[in-house]
């Protein structure tokens, strides 16, 4: 301590020689900080008679060598809700409305590539407001029994004001779903919407639903539907977060290039909504 005192002290003297009074003190703080910081980092504390002088906490936090106890709970939850893929042969349903016809041929690449069926379901011109007050969506599963789900829906209804007055209808889409497997892929805004996407992840949860305004698209000239080519590489996306971040990962292998393409077995429905609407 001694020594420290005469480093501070001789400091001192040459500061206060050349720098203004405030410069002193901002200089005096530094360098005590310095001191204070490396002392934290001293393998034992200095003893004063027969106390130990308190080392600072910097050592733990800058090289912790026990987590918080909050940090210790997240990674706990983070082993808890990993699950394993699921590399069984698939019925995959892809059903909702016109988005999603050019992800329909990419993802019947990807089940010729791994194994995979499917059937897809287009309803043009429909939303929530449809899907919400019928039992098309039902109808559709009893049919096919698929064991995954991928609905496409919300791009019908990007500015819609009052969405979340939608919430029960969006509740009674996914009651028909019920505990199936599946994600909800979000429309593919080509302008800020009035909380569509708000809804729809509110009732999925993050791990049930892709968030497809977050990517960037090349569309036909009606400016809000993508081109085929960006529509593949939008299916890629989405068959990526189902394999490594979904709530049901299945096994999604990109296609290979050898894969011949083929129309996946589509039901077109046309765009007339259901009745009392």
């Amino acid at each position: 301590m001694k020594k420290v005192k005469k480093i501070i002290s001789y400091l001192k003297g040459i500061i206060i020689k050349r720098i203004s009074p405030f410069l002193q003190i901002v200089v005096l703080f530094v360098i005590a900080l310095v001191l204070l910081t490396a002392y934290a980092f001293r393998e034992k504390p200095v003893k004063l008679f027969t106390l130990d002088i308190k080392q600072g906490p910097v050592k733990q936090i800058v090289s912790p060598t026990v987590l918080p106890v909050g940090l210790c709970a997240a990674n706990s939850r983070i082993v808890q809700d990993t699950i394993a893929m699921d590399s069984s042969k698939q019925k995959f349903l892809l059903i909702g409305d016109s988005m999603l016809e050019g992800l329909g041929y990419r993802l019947n690449d990807y089940c010729r590539q791994n194994g995979h069926t499917m059937n897809s379901v287009i309803w043009y011109s429909s939303s929530s407001l449809w899907y919400g007050n019928c039992d098309t969506l039902a109808y559709f599963i009893k049919k096919f029994e698929p064991t995954y789900i991928i609905l496409v829906l919300g791009a019908n209804e990007l500015f819609i004001k009052d969405i979340f007055q939608r919430d029960p209808l969006v509740k009674h889409i996914l009651a028909q779903i019920g505990d199936r497997k599946y994600i909800w892929v979000g429309p593919p805004n080509w302008k800020d919407d009035t909380g569509i996407n708000s809804l729809i992840v509110k009732n999925t949860g993050y791990k049930r639903y892709y968030p497809s305004k977050n990517l960037k698209y090349n569309r036909f000239k009606d400016g809000a539907h993508p081109t085929r080519e960006s529509a593949k590489m939008w299916m890629d996306s989405v068959a990526g977060f189902i394999m490594n971040k979904s709530k049901y990962p299945v096994l999604l292998n990109f296609p290979s290039d050898s894969i011949k393409k083929k129309s996946p077995p589509t039901t077109l429905l046309m765009p007339n909504p259901p009745p009392n609407l």
